[in-house]
């Protein structure tokens, strides 16, 4: 096991991380929304911009409507994320 560090053991935070990182290698800009302080994911080092707010369909088409992405990945956002899909 091992201790319970933040961004290693919270498997949406670690995924989220890894993505973002992974995408900013390949040369791409990252937007990231997240509300909850205690994830490396909300670091203003890991991502381009970050949005501290609520994740909601709301809240993320405005922010699509504003930034205009390529595109969205919603998949190591966590069970909010994924059902906001389904919407």
């Amino acid at each position: 096991c091992g201790v319970y560090r933040i961004g290693n053991s919270v498997e949406f935070d670690y995924s989220g991380v890894l993505v973002t990182r992974e995408l900013r290698k390949r040369g791409f800009k990252v937007l990231l929304i997240n509300y909850n302080p205690e994830t490396v994911s909300t670091d203003y080092d890991e991502c381009d911009r970050l949005y501290f707010d609520e994740v909601s369909a709301e809240t993320v088409l405005d922010i699509v409507a504003k930034e205009k992405p390529l595109g969205v990945i919603i998949s190591v956002g966590g069970q909010i994320a994924q059902n906001m899909a389904l919407e």
